[in-house]
This record gives C-alpha cells, structure tokens and sequence, in this order.
C-alpha cells in the first residue's frame, strides 16, 4: 500500500508539472514578416554554402520574420564590407555574417552594432570582438587537430605505423584555413615519421584545385595523402588523383559536405571528411539576434544598460565526421 502511495503521489506530482510546463514556457511568438535579417558572406556561388543558407532560411521561417543572403560572388573582402556599409542605410534587424577578413570587416560592422543593428558572426570570426555580440561556429584549430588524428590513424592503416609523406591544400592567408592548417600541424608534429611535403593554394576554385593537386603529385611521387582545408579542396583533390589513376596509393582527407564530395567518399576515392555543422551555426545565429531584439531571455531588466548580451560570446558548434560508413547520413535531400 505503500508502494501504492508512493506513486499516486508521483503521478500527480507528473501530472502538475506537465500542466504548469506550457505556461513557465511559452512558445516563441511569430514576429512582424517584414523584420528582416540578412546573411553575408562571400564567395556565394559555390555550393558550400547550401547548408548554411537552409539553416538561416529555415530559422527565419520558424520565426517568421523575412531572410535575405547576400554578398559578393568573389573572394573580397573590400566588396563584402561595402555589402555591409549598404546594409547600414536599410538598418536590417539583424546581420549574420562569415567575414571575409577578421580585419577588414571590424570596422563596418563596429558602424553596424553603433547603428543598432545585431551582428553575429558564424563559421569565421572578427579580431575586434566589439564589432559582434556573438561568434557561432567550429573551432578551426581545434578541428584541424581532429583531423590530424584521422590523418595518423589513415597513415597508420596504410603503412603499418604512423609514417608517411602528405601534401596540404589550403588558402595562405585566409584566418580560418591558417587555424585548420596549424591545427593539423600541431597534430603531425607529434609524429616524426610524418613528412609534410608541401603546402599549396588552390584558392577555393575547383579548377585551381584540380592543377595544384595534380602539380603536388607530379612534384612527390612518395605522396601517401592529400589533406584539404577548404569545401572545394577535396572534390579537386579527388579528381586529380583519379586522373592520376592514384586512387587507393593516394588518400585524401577533405573539409565539408558538398555533394559531389560525397559521391567520392562513397566511392572511396576520399577517405574522409570533417563537416562543420553549417546548418546549425546559422540556424543559432537567427535565434540569438531574434531574442536579443525582442528580449527573449529575461535575465536582466535591461541587457543593453548592462552592457551584458544575453547570447554566449562563443559558441562552439564543432565538427562532425563523414567516412564511407556514414556517408548516406550526410547527403543533402532532393527538391
């Protein structure tokens, strides 16, 4: 009887919280469809950049508030700051951006948090922090250090122990491709045996891809595997080593999930791959800069008079893994 007690108790218990659950938490109220947000970035004819998109629209649908993409369709950080001085004058609700340059783009969106309009920066971040309220994205270092451990484990695999000859395609000069290539530098440091052979541009272009992978090759026969830092990177890679008849003599390990580089994962060409979640990161972005001007989380009576953003300053989104065991999991639906 006891026993009995004992749960009618804790079903009623249940049965409150469930009742007073809705009410402690109400639902996030549709905004005004002409508030609008904008996300810029650049480079926007690659296909990189359909995940993020899809988050950000997806995020601004939930909300109910209207999502426009944009920015320049070359590398250029000139071009994508004027992309931001323009957005000043239409005093967006909010901007989330991957900025080109940590230092370029301070200053334009310093004048875009002046003129009240949220900023948060996703996938890449900004030297001067005052410039944002938020940075939402992966690690870069950290995540080339997680891919230097798959490169070991490939090397391991391949010739018995962790030893071998590799090459690295990236963009010299770019912050988040130097983080991912230190990254994968500190991992390989650890292994004498390992050899970095060479370390080329390719620019983020498919086509440039292809020949510097191919020069990369021609110039060290010995080469065991190619290691990509950029979304273009692998897919090039990949193509290169096909002509070169080197599949299988000559592994790969890519960056993201373009769906053409999936098809090489699938096939084997490509061993591996890191995915940030990009789809994630724009997604939080939206989110953070709609409670920010609706004043969502009541923490405080006032964040902007404290000076206290109620949004992590950093968030960590982190990577995840593709292989060709999981490879399925990752391919984009079709419309």
């Amino acid at each position: 009887m006891k026993l009995l007690r004992i749960a009618s108790i804790a079903l009623v218990v249940i049965m409150a919280v469930t009742a007073i659950g809705p009410a402690a938490a109400p639902a996030v109220q549709a905004a005004d469809p002409t508030e609008e947000y904008v996300f810029v970035a650049y480079v926007t004819s690659i296909p990189f950049w359909t995940d993020p998109v899809a988050g950000f629209m997806a995020a601004c649908e939930a909300l109910g508030v209207k999502g426009t993409f944009t920015g320049p369709v070359e590398f250029d950080a000139a071009a994508q700051a004027r992309t931001v001085e323009e957005l000043i004058a239409k005093k967006p609700a909010g901007i989330v951006i991957f900025p080109a340059d940590p230092d370029a783009l301070s200053e334009p969106l310093k004048k875009a948090m002046e003129a009240g309009i949220p900023v948060i920066c996703a996938n890449s971040d900004v030297k001067d922090t005052s410039a944002r309220y938020g940075y939402v994205g992966i690690n870069n270092f950290e995540g080339g250090k997680l891919g230097g451990k798959m490169v070991v484990d490939l090397l391991t695999k391949k010739n018995g122990a962790p030893k071998g000859t590799v090459g690295i395609m990236t963009m010299p000069g770019v912050t988040v491709h130097e983080d991912r290539k230190n990254g994968y530098l500190a991992a390989l440091k650890e292994f004498p045996d390992i050899k970095v052979a060479d370390i080329v541009n390719d620019k983020a272009d498919p086509s440039v891809g292809v020949t510097v992978a191919s020069a990369l090759m021609q110039a060290h026969p010995d080469l065991d595997l190619i290691i990509g830092t950029d979304a273009t990177s692998g897919a090039s890679a990949a193509r290169a080593v096909t002509e070169a008849n080197k599949k299988g003599k000559v592994m790969i390990m890519a960056m993201d999930r373009d769906e053409d580089l999936l098809d090489y994962i699938a096939d084997g060409t490509v061993s591996a791959s890191l995915a940030q979640r990009n789809y994630l990161e724009e997604w939080l972005g939206v989110h953070y800069l709609y409670w920010l001007n609706h004043g969502s989380l009541k923490a405080l009576p006032d964040w902007k008079a404290a000076n206290a953003p109620q949004i992590p300053p950093n968030t960590d989104t982190g990577a995840m893994i593709i292989t060709k065991d999981n490879v399925d999991q990752f391919r984009h639906a079709k419309k």
